[in-house]
């Protein structure tokens, strides 16, 4: 029971260090088409900066444990503007489909 506790573990953990990649790369992407991306380190959470998308459809932002961020980011200048989670997800899914 506890090495398939273990093993449970070990796969949220790499299911999570496989988003905060893909996060990462998305913001790339993005930032090479233009668009504005950035670290916003909020003081009341030290160690999870937050990398900041301006999507066309909207701003997302995805906490990142410190030590996944990979290279540099700029400073995001601009503050969180408030969005939901349901707001998030909906600004991705209009910017899959396409919305611009």
């Amino acid at each position: 029971m506890e090495e398939q506790q273990i093993n449970q573990s070990s796969t949220l953990d790499d299911a999570y260090f496989d988003r905060n990649q893909a996060v990462q790369a998305l913001a790339k992407l993005a930032r090479q088409r233009g668009m504005k991306v950035g670290l916003h380190r909020d003081p009341d959470a030290p160690g999870w900066p937050v990398l900041m998308i301006d999507l066309p459809t909207g701003q997302v932002g995805y906490h990142l444990p410190e030590k996944e961020v990979v290279g540099e980011w700029p400073e995001y200048e601009k503050g969180w503007d408030g969005h939901s989670l349901a707001e998030k997800r909906e600004r991705v899914a209009r910017f899959l489909a396409g919305e611009e």
